[in-house]
C-alpha cells in the first residue's frame, strides 16, 4: 500500500515542498485513530524563518496529541474509484522574481481546509469597491434643499411630488481644456470687435446703386417737370407714372432709363453730377444706364396673357408707362433712325385692343401718343409700304378734361392731318409731272381747312401762357397750310383766300389788316434825313418765284410770339414743332436767326437732343435756299430722308 504522505500534494498552495525522507528511524511512531477528525489529525503551516534558507522553505508539523504519539490523518474514501495520482499534475510554478530587484514580498496564504481539488477555480481578485460621490446633475430645487432627484425631465417629479416649484436644471458643461478656452476667449473677442454683416434692401425695385439714385433724383427734380407744361402742382409723370413705377419693376427701369439718357455730361450741370459724386464715374453711369434700357426692354416683351385676369388687367397701365418712357427716351438721345414710330405703332395696336382700365391715366397717355403721332406728319416721308400713323378722322375715347397739350382735345391738329394728305398728293403730282400738280380737289379742300383754321380759337385761363401759344399754333398752321398749295412750279393761285389784290393784300388768320400799298413796318424805307451812313450792304435776300409777301408777314408775327416768352417757360416743351413749320418759311437771314435762338431756348429748357435734329434739317433747308433749289425747300420732309433723319419733332 502506497505510503499516506503520497496524497499531499502542493496543487493547492502552489509551492515545491521537498521531499520527506520516510527513514524508519526518522518517522516517528504513528498512532491511528479512528475517532480523529480532519482538523484535528494534521495541519500544515508556513514559517517565516529568519535564517535565508527558511525562506523558501516549507515544513510539515505534526500535531501531537497529549499522549505524545503522531496522529496518522483520517483517510476519506475517493468519490471516483476510478482515480489515480499519477494523473495529478504538477501546478505551474510561480517565477521568482529578480535577485536584483530584491525579495518580493510574499503575501501570506491560507490553505483551504479539505481535500484539494481535482480541477481547481481561478482564484478571484478582489475589486476595490468604488465608492459613489454626490450628484451634480440634478435640479437646481433639489441641490438646494439637499435632495435626492429622480432627474426627471422636463421637471423633477420629487419637487411635483412635494409641490414645489421646480427651477430646471443648469446647462450642461463640456469640459474643455485651457488651450481650448483660450481659443474661445479670442473668438468672443474679435467678435465684439468685428461689427456683423448685414444687407440692407432697396427701399425701390430698380434703385439699388448710387447711379441708380442719381437718375432717380434726376427724373424727380429735373426731368419730370420739363416735360410738362401745368407746373408741379399737377405733374403726371410724378403723379401717376412714378406711383405706379413703385410697384412695377419694368417701369421703374424705363424711367431711370430714360433718365440716365437724358442727362448731358458735357454740360455744368452733368460736370457737376460727376464732381459732387465720389463713388462713381462716368463709364458707370453709362453701364448702369444700358442695364436699365436692357432689363425695361425685357420686361416690356413679356406676354400679357389672359386679359380677363385682373392682375394682367392691372399691368396694363404700367406697360402704356413702359411705352411712354421708350419714346421719350427717343427724343431724350436724339434718335434719327425712327426708332419712335415704333412705339407709337405699338400704342395705336395695343390700345385698340386693351385700353387701360384707369380713365384718368388713359386721357393722360391719349392727349401725349396722339399729340406725337399728328406732329410725326411733319418730318415722316410718305411710304407706299407703311400706313400712316395720323388719320383725319380720329376721335378720342374719352372726352379730354382737363386738356394739356395744344392740338387734340381742341381738334387743331385735325388739319395738320389734312394739309398733310393734300400735301402727299402735290408731291405724286410733281413726281408724276402732272399739270397742274394742284388739281381743283385740293384747291377746294384747302380752303375748307383756311376757313376751319380761322374759326377755330384756343381757350386757356386767362394768364396761362398757353393762350399765346394756341395762337402761335393757329399761325403755324396757316403757314403750313400756306406753304403746302403754293409749290415753286404751279401758278399762283392769288384769289383763293381773300379778296382781289387790287384792293388788301392777303393776311393770314392772325395778322390785322394793311393797305394794299403800305409795306410791313420792316421794309418800309426811313426819312433821308435819318439815313445812318453808308455801311456794307447786306446779301441780297433770295425769294421763290411768285413770292407772296403774306408768308413773309406770317412768318414775322409768329416769330414775335416766340420772342415774347421766357426761357424758364413750361411751354417750351410746345414750342419745337412751330420752330420747324415756321424756319422753312424763313427767307430772310434775320428770320432764320431768330429761330435758331428759340431753338437754343427749347433745347436750353428740355435737354432733348431732338432740337439739334430740327436744327440741322433747318440749316439745310436753307442752304437750299441759298442756293436757289425751291423744289427741294418745299419738300422739307424730303431733305430730312436724304440726310438720313427720321426722328420726333415733338
Amino acid at each position: 500500500m502506497d505510503c499516506p504522505l503520497a496524497l499531499l500534494s502542493p496543487i493547492s498552495t502552489e509551492l515545491e515542498i521537498p521531499a520527506v525522507d520516510v527513514a524508519a528511524s526518522a518517522v516517528p511512531t504513528m498512532i491511528h485513530s479512528a475517532t480523529s477528525s480532519s482538523a484535528e489529525s494534521w495541519t500544515t503551516s508556513y514559517s517565516d524563518g529568519a535564517e535565508a534558507g527558511e525562506e523558501t522553505e516549507h515544513d510539515v508539523s505534526w500535531e501531537r496529541n497529549s499522549d505524545d504519539a503522531l496522529t496518522v490523518p483520517k483517510i476519506e474514501p475517493l468519490e471516483d474509484d476510478d482515480f489515480h495520482m499519477d494523473e495529478v499534475k504538477e501546478a505551474p510554478r510561480t517565477p521568482m522574481p529578480d535577485s536584483n530587484t530584491g525579495p518580493a514580498p510574499q503575501t501570506k496564504m491560507k490553505r483551504p481546509r479539505g481535500r484539494p481539488r481535482k480541477h481547481p477555480l481561478t482564484p478571484q481578485i478582489a475589486t476595490n469597491k468604488v465608492a459613489k460621490g454626490r450628484s451634480k446633475t440634478g435640479c437646481i430645487t433639489c441641490r438646494k434643499r439637499k435632495k435626492k432627484c429622480d432627474e426627471a425631465k422636463p421637471r423633477c417629479l420629487n419637487c411635483e411630488k412635494n409641490a414645489v416649484v421646480c427651477e430646471g436644471y443648469h446647462e450642461k458643461t463640456i469640459w474643455k481644456s485651457g488651450r481650448e478656452r483660450a481659443e474661445e476667449v479670442g473668438v468672443e473677442r474679435q467678435k465684439r470687435h468685428t461689427l456683423p454683416h448685414i444687407t440692407l434692401q432697396p427701399i425701390f425695385q430698380g434703385v439699388e446703386t448710387p447711379e441708380d439714385m442719381i437718375f432717380f433724383n434726376h427724373y424727380i427734380s429735373h426731368l419730370s417737370g420739363v416735360l410738362t407744361v401745368e407746373g408741379q402742382h399737377k405733374n403726371a409723370f410724378k403723379d401717376m407714372l412714378l406711383q405706379m413705377a413703385v410697384e412695377h419693376r419694368g417701369l421703374m427701369h424705363s424711367i431711370l432709363s430714360v433718365a440716365s439718357r437724358h442727362i448731358d455730361y458735357d454740360t455744368p450741370y452733368g460736370v457737376k453730377i460727376l464732381g459732387s459724386n465720389p463713388k462713381i464715374s462716368l463709364t458707370s453711369l453709362r453701364t448702369r444706364s444700358q442695364f436699365h434700357h436692357n432689363s425695361a426692354m425685357e420686361k416690356l416683351c413679356e406676354p400679357v396673357g389672359n386679359e380677363n385676369d385682373p392682375k394682367n388687367k392691372a399691368s396694363l397701365s404700367p406697360r402704356y408707362g413702359q411705352m411712354l418712357c421708350l419714346l421719350l427716351q427717343t427724343l431724350a438721345e436724339g434718335n434719327p433712325n425712327g426708332e419712335h414710330r415704333v412705339h407709337l405703332q405699338a400704342y395705336k395696336n395695343l390700345i385698340q385692343q386693351s385700353p387701360p382700365p384707369d380713365n384718368a391715366f388713359l386721357i393722360f397717355i391719349t392727349e401725349f401718343f396722339q399729340y406725337r403721332v399728328f406732329a410725326d406728319e411733319l418730318i415722316r416721308y410718305p411710304d407706299i409700304h407703311t400706313p400712316r400713323l395720323a388719320t383725319e378722322d380720329w376721335e378720342p375715347w374719352l372726352e379730354i378734361k382737363p386738356a394739356r397739350l395744344i392740338g387734340i382735345a381742341d381738334g387743331l391738329f385735325h388739319y395738320l392731318a389734312q394739309i398733310t394728305s393734300i400735301r402727299n398728293a402735290i408731291r405724286a403730282n410733281m413726281a408724276a409731272e402732272v399739270d397742274p400738280v394742284v388739281d381743283y380737289t385740293s384747291l377746294y379742300r384747302a380752303a375748307e381747312i383756311d376757313s376751319a383754321i380761322r374759326d377755330w380759337t384756343p381757350h386757356w385761363p386767362p394768364g396761362d401762357s398757353r393762350d399765346r401759344v394756341g395762337l402761335l399754333y393757329k399761325q403755324m398752321m396757316w403757314v403750313y397750310l400756306f406753304r403746302t398749295i403754293y409749290p415753286p412750279s404751279s401758278s399762283s393761285p392769288s384769289t383763293l383766300f381773300t379778296q382781289p389784290a387790287a384792293s388788301i393784300i392777303p393776311l393770314s388768320p392772325t395778322s390785322q389788316p394793311h393797305s394794299a400799298r403800305t409795306p410791313p413796318s420792316s421794309e418800309r424805307p426811313t426819312s433821308s434825313h435819318t439815313t445812318p451812313p453808308r455801311a456794307e450792304s447786306p446779301p441780297p435776300i433770295r425769294y421763290p418765284p411768285h413770292h407772296d409777301r403774306r408768308i413773309t408777314l406770317a412768318v414775322d408775327e409768329s416769330l414775335t410770339i416766340l420772342d415774347s416768352f421766357k426761357p424758364s417757360d413750361p411751354v417750351q416743351t410746345l414750342l419745337l414743332v412751330p420752330c420747324l413749320v415756321i424756319g422753312c418759311a424763313c427767307f430772310a437771314p434775320s428770320q432764320r436767326e431768330r429761330v435758331r435762338n428759340a431753338i437754343r431756348t427749347v433745347r436750353g429748357y428740355t435737354g432733348l437732343r431732338n432740337c439739334d435734329r430740327v436744327g440741322k434739317v433747318l440749316e439745310e433747308v436753307w442752304q437750299l435756299m441759298e442756293r436757289g433749289d425751291w423744289a427741294r425747300v418745299w419738300d422739307w420732309q424730303g431733305v430730312a430722308r436724304s440726310m438720313g433723319l427720321d426722328f420726333s419733332c415733338a
